[in-house]
């Protein structure tokens, strides 16, 4: 049984999959610059700072990458028809001793990679599949497309939050 926020997660995933293509290739297109927009401005100390046992803004990103490159990974292969390999629990890339502009940078290059991929699928029928996700269950193409809006925005937010937090360096 799942609990009311993986209920109110699916019923927005499967109101964004019922949207064509076009329109999911926009939502990843706003998903790109939401997450640009979130990251502008933020200093290298504002990145290292962790609030209590909470991640800091490197170790958001850090999980982040990971997580769209595995997105990314499994909408080309339910695109190709193919079986998507098993969910993966994250693996540290150690990415949070790079600088927060390489990171940054590295962040937007994987969604734009998202948003080209998406922007590359043919329009109809998408190919019958899906991905088992270990919290929300199966999800086809393209509710796993707009999974990955909704995990984003999620990480996003947790960046404001940090961000806002009163132990935050103000740069």
């Amino acid at each position: 049984q799942q609990d009311e926020r993986t209920q109110q997660a699916l019923a927005y995933i499967r109101h964004q999959a019922s949207k064509s293509l076009p329109d999911l290739r926009a939502l990843v297109e706003r998903t790109a610059a939401d997450c640009g927009c979130g990251l502008e401005g933020i200093s290298e100390r504002q990145a290292r700072f962790k609030p209590g046992d909470e991640w800091s803004v490197k170790e958001v990103l850090d999980h982040l990458i990971y997580a769209t490159a595995l997105v990314t990974e499994r909408i080309r292969d339910l695109a190709a028809g193919r079986a998507p390999r098993p969910f993966t629990a994250d693996s540290n890339a150690g990415r949070s001793t790079q600088p927060i502009q390489e990171i940054r940078q590295e962040m937007a290059r994987r969604l734009e990679e998202t948003v080209a991929l998406v922007g590359s699928l043919p329009e109809g029928d998408p190919p019958a599949g899906t991905w088992e996700h270990p919290d929300v269950g199966p999800l086809n193409l393209k509710e796993l497309i707009a999974f990955h809006r909704l995990h984003v925005m999620d990480h996003v937010q947790q960046i404001e939050k940090i961000k806002a937090d009163p132990g935050c360096p103000a740069s």
